[in-house]
């Protein structure tokens, strides 16, 4: 790829990719960058085709989800359009193109895509896979629809499997050469054996409450609040595998590579969002741990705890009411690391004789 197309894709991958982590399971890092790389696999088949149009067309056809699910994809052209950014590498009729693309990528759309772009990235985002089809669907009921049963979900899932994937459904393909064609002909076979069909769903459902029941502090629809400098970065990455394993939201307040950078510049706005109820609890890392700590404590609303193993992180939870855990990157280890923010997530303040002791913290 030239000079302007690398350009191009490092803007993305700092200032529009990171803004996914703030979104739903479905919806976050991992999503965006396999639209990405799926429509610059697709691009093959089209060689007249702009690639660098493409890769921002599909970097920003979720953003407007910042706005609503039902808006997002014009909201994402919205957007597009009012990024003066996109200035310095496409003319405005370009940029009018990118904006329809993104707007024409949704499967419920009232109407074809525009061009070859919107075709591209609506395919892309298709992403046809079987388990990945039904825990997005029962993931989406948890968040949309908390009170419904497991037997209440069920019948919402066919309904909804129904209405957007088997035959007549509202989902349409437009790239013959893409896999899809094959795939939702495969998931169609299992849309018409009920007895696997319900044991997929149970499988995944069954799986997705152990995982919730796990995590007790977390809040419903509030993600956890990330943060690191260049020495907390790799450990921060393996946090968010654990957090989407777990099907647990997550905002990534930075850093996202392993640059030399400072640490205040990621622990204010990572502690502001804690503070305000946007995000909780928070997870921090840098070097020693010492210096995001201590910028965190800072802030009035906040009680991070600096732990190295995970019997600190239960009495910081259990005796202090933290909310805030900090790590030492270069002191822990991964599986370190991961027990201690299982063990912080899963243990409740125990109150009592430690709530007048934690009233006496903050400077009034």
């Amino acid at each position: 790829m030239n000079e302007k197309y690398n350009e191009i894709a490092s803007f993305l991958e700092q200032e529009i990719v990171p803004r996914y982590d703030a979104f739903d399971a479905g919806h976050r890092r991992d999503h965006v960058h396999y639209v990405m790389q799926e429509s610059q696999n697709l691009a093959q088949y089209y060689p007249s085709v702009n690639r660098a149009m493409l890769l921002v067309a599909a970097a920003y056809h979720d953003l407007g989800l910042e706005v609503g699910r039902k808006v997002h994809h014009t909201e994402s052209a919205r957007i597009i359009r009012e990024d003066q950014r996109l200035l310095q590498w496409f003319t405005a009729e370009e940029i009018e193109t990118i904006a329809q693309a993104a707007e024409d990528h949704r499967a419920s759309s009232d109407h074809d895509p525009r061009s070859i772009y919107g075709r591209i990235v609506a395919e892309a985002d298709r992403q046809i896979d079987g388990d990945t089809i039904v825990r997005r669907t029962i993931q989406f009921s948890f968040k949309h629809y908390p009170n419904l049963n497991k037997e209440e979900n069920y019948e919402r899932f066919l309904e909804h499997m129904a209405e957007k994937y088997d035959e007549g459904g509202y989902l349409k393909l437009w790239i013959p050469e893409s896999v899809n064609a094959q795939r939702l002909q495969e998931f169609r076979s299992l849309l018409h054996d009920g007895a696997a069909l319900r044991e997929k769903f149970d499988e995944i459902y069954d799986s997705l409450i152990k995982h919730n029941d796990m995590t007790t502090i977390l809040k419903p629809g509030v993600p956890v609040a990330l943060c690191s400098d260049h020495a907390g970065f790799a450990t921060k990455q393996a946090v968010i595998e654990y957090l989407k394993e777990n099907n647990i939201e997550y905002k990534d307040f930075g850093t996202y590579n392993e640059d030399s950078c400072d640490y205040p510049d990621f622990a204010h706005p990572c502690a502001l969002a804690v503070e305000s109820g946007e995000c909780y609890p928070g997870i921090a890392v840098c070097g020693s741990g010492e210096g995001i700590n201590i910028t965190l404590n800072k802030h009035q609303g906040i009680r991070s705890a600096l732990c190295w193993q995970p019997e600190l992180a239960r009495l910081a939870r259990q005796h202090n009411d933290a909310n805030v855990l900090a790590m030492p990157g270069r002191f822990v280890t991964n599986e370190e690391a991961l027990e201690m923010v299982k063990t912080f997530l899963s243990t409740e303040f125990e109150g009592g004789r430690h709530q007048k002791r934690v009233d006496k913290i903050a400077v009034k």
